[in-house]
């Protein structure tokens, strides 16, 4: 069996598992990384820019959360050689996840040595098949989950030789490495403790000499964190947990999350052991509050209790299977959502690492089963991995596109508000993208009822509505009749309406969606009553935003003068000239309107609020001067006069009103 031990066979291994995946599109995420991120679109010329930001500055300009510089400048010379694509990314991720393989290998025979290969085939086997790793290889947005893997792996092969040969040269190295792994993704911090894990199961001679022979590795885990700390504006993500990313979010206390996180966990422990029914996404409402009367949250904590719990009498006894759960429990804590919130209650990529703690602890119990005993768990074990490989192959083609992995998510987890709106999303994409007005009107139908059976799971989302606002106006503008049209019109305004006004979202595209809607509404509505209707609609809404733009308060005053409300004009005038004085002109515009019509009172209002935001056009407040004048506000517009040559005595028209006005006052 010594092929066993070859580069070939296990990276051939890795790379046959995932081969399927190289002509798959970009999903999901992978735009964060790659399509929309500013700093990895402009090659190898941002890597200096991407090492002196977070992970997300270059899709939303955020300095918080994440730092993984190594990974994104992996995406910026990929679009340097290669162009963003898609099929070249998916290479490298298959190309990655064979050589971890083969890295976690050699590593595995350091640290268990040349008698105990069978069990680290079989370790290395079972790893290399398991499903749950196919969001990490197919995904490319999980690069940086497979390069901290890889490095982690290798920098502790490394360490590993340096206890069996000694020389300095394997730590240097190994410490190096062990930054490459923290720099390709935070999680990598934790790895820290394998470190003196591994010299304590390879050589113990005595507490001391775990620690001396160990502590060096704190180095490039402080000097990450000094970086990090000097990049993000926040260590961790600073806005509150969202809980459609996370319902654990929802707890009304914490023992309700702390029992309803031990049924999430009961759940992980079920994907390990039974990865049938796979979804990238386990959003709300996937898992439901519950107390600790329930039998999935009593499962999940006496699971968990039965892993620290052998782990810690492994640990003391410098067994293997207590190495095992350093490693699942290290490598998984933060990512656990026991010690703080992350923006997910489950993510199958979560496990890329841990698994190989479960899968050692796994193998080594069944070594001490009488009848596995000899050849017959190698069999067994053997004809597990087949039935996982096939299940990993045939997972992988869920990634083909954003629809197929959609469409997979909702098959599998169809209480996930994030599935059914993704897919819904997907669909309008589509629809976007085709010319046949009768593929436009399919996809468009597909999306609204994807959307409306999100909304049903969880209400408060604002993305639904923002979405079905948009393609309610995609569907009229492709009917056929105008009554068509007005019928999608008015089933956007219902559902906008429904989101700013009964469930008080504010996000500033539903507005921007409500406004496109009613303008259209109010244009094809021939009917005077319910024409003014909704213009009493399109105001509410403006009033409905805490803080207006220039251009939403030029919309409320345009339509509270066609609604025939001018009197109401005047405090969104005071606004937009206190705050956007620039945008005031508006005002001017409309003073001149009012003037020329003879409602010399409201002229004279809005020039008022003009003036009080621009005191320096002197112009303007000549023209205020003026209206006073005409309206037999004398003695006003002579203070007004005044003040404006004392700020600038060369105002020759001032000048010339100020001395008539003089000579009548007389």
């Amino acid at each position: 069996m010594k092929w066993i031990s070859t580069w070939w066979f296990w990276c051939g291994l890795g790379f046959l598992l995932y081969v399927n995946t190289l002509k798959h599109e970009y999903t999901i995420d992978d735009l964060i990384v790659v399509t929309s991120n500013k700093l990895t679109q402009q090659g190898v010329s941002a890597i200096p820019d991407i090492f002196s930001h977070s992970y997300m500055f270059g899709y939303n300009g955020r300095e918080d959360e994440s730092y993984r510089p190594l990974t994104l400048t992996t995406f910026a010379i990929e679009k340097s050689m290669f162009d963003a694509n898609s099929s070249a990314s998916h290479f490298i991720q298959v190309l990655l996840y064979a050589l971890t393989i083969l890295v976690l290998f050699r590593y595995l025979v350091r640290l268990l040595g040349e008698d105990r290969l069978t069990l680290v085939a079989l370790v290395t086997l079972l790893f290399a098949v398991h499903p749950l790793h196919t969001e990490v290889v197919a995904n490319v947005k999980s690069r940086d989950e497979l390069m901290c893997a890889m490095f982690l792996f290798l920098s502790l092969n490394l360490f590993a030789r340096s206890i069996d040969t000694g020389r300095k040269r394997d730590v240097w190295m190994s410490l190096f490495v062990f930054f490459l792994a923290t720099l390709s993704k935070e999680t990598a911090v934790m790895g820290v403790v394998l470190f003196p894990a591994t010299y304590y199961f390879k050589r113990y001679d005595g507490f001391m000499a775990v620690v001396k022979n160990s502590y060096l590795f704190s180095i490039p885990f402080l000097v990450y964190f000094l970086i990090r700390s000097a990049v993000l504006s926040d260590v961790l993500i600073s806005d509150p947990i969202d809980p459609v990313a996370n319902s654990l979010a929802l707890s009304s206390s914490f023992s309700e999350q702390l029992s309803t996180n031990f049924s999430i966990f009961a759940k992980y422990i079920q994907l390990i052991f039974a990865p049938i029914s796979l979804s990238w996404d386990y959003s709300i409402a996937v898992f439901q509050p519950v107390s600790f009367a329930n039998p999935a949250a009593i499962i999940g904590l006496t699971l968990a209790l039965g892993l620290v719990t052998l782990s810690a009498i492994g640990l003391f006894k410098r067994s293997i299977f207590g190495f095992a759960g350093v490693i699942f429990i290290s490598t998984f804590i933060l990512t656990s959502n026991f010690f703080f919130l992350i923006n997910c209650p489950l993510g199958e990529r979560f496990m890329f690492i841990p698994l190989l703690g479960i899968i050692m602890m796994v193998i080594l119990l069944a070594e001490r089963i009488p009848f596995l005993k000899g050849r017959n768990h190698v069999f067994l074990f053997s004809g597990i991995a087949l039935v996982l490989a096939v299940r990993t192959i045939a997972r992988n083609m869920d990634w083909k596109d954003n629809i197929s992995i959609y469409t997979a998510g909702v098959k599998t987890c169809p209480n996930s508000v994030k599935t059914r709106f993704n897919l819904g999303t997907a669909y309008i994409q589509l629809g976007n993208a085709s010319t046949s007005a009768q593929e436009k009107q399919s996809y468009y139908s597909s999306a609204v009822s994807e959307l409306q059976a999100a909304r049903e799971i969880y209400s408060p989302y604002v993305n639904i509505y923002e979405n079905l606002g948009f393609v309610y106006a995609e569907l009229a503008k492709i009917s056929s009749t105008k009554q068509d049209s007005l019928v999608y019109y008015l089933k956007g305004k219902e559902s906008l309406d429904h989101a700013i006004f009964s469930l008080k979202l504010s996000k500033p595209t539903l507005f921007q969606n409500q406004f496109a809607v009613l303008d259209q509404l109010i244009q094809m509505t021939d009917d005077p009553k319910d024409k003014n209707a909704l213009i009493d609609d399109m105001i509410q809404t403006v009033r409905k935003i805490k803080k207006p733009s220039a251009e939403e308060l030029k919309r409320e005053i345009h339509y509270l003068i066609q609604r025939g409300r001018a009197n109401e004009i005047l405090a969104p005038a005071r606004v937009m000239a206190k705050k956007f004085p620039k945008d005031a002109a508006y005002l001017m515009l409309i003073s001149e309107q009012f003037f020329k019509e003879g409602k010399l009172d409201l002229s004279l209002d809005l020039m008022k609020a003009y003036c009080k935001g621009n005191p320096s056009d002197l112009n303007a407040q000549s023209n205020l001067g003026m209206l006073l004048e005409m309206l037999g506000k004398e003695n006003e517009a002579m203070l007004l006069y005044e003040k404006i040559l004392k700020a600038n005595p060369n105002q020759a028209h001032t000048k010339e009103l100020y001395e008539k006005l003089k000579e009548r006052m007389k």
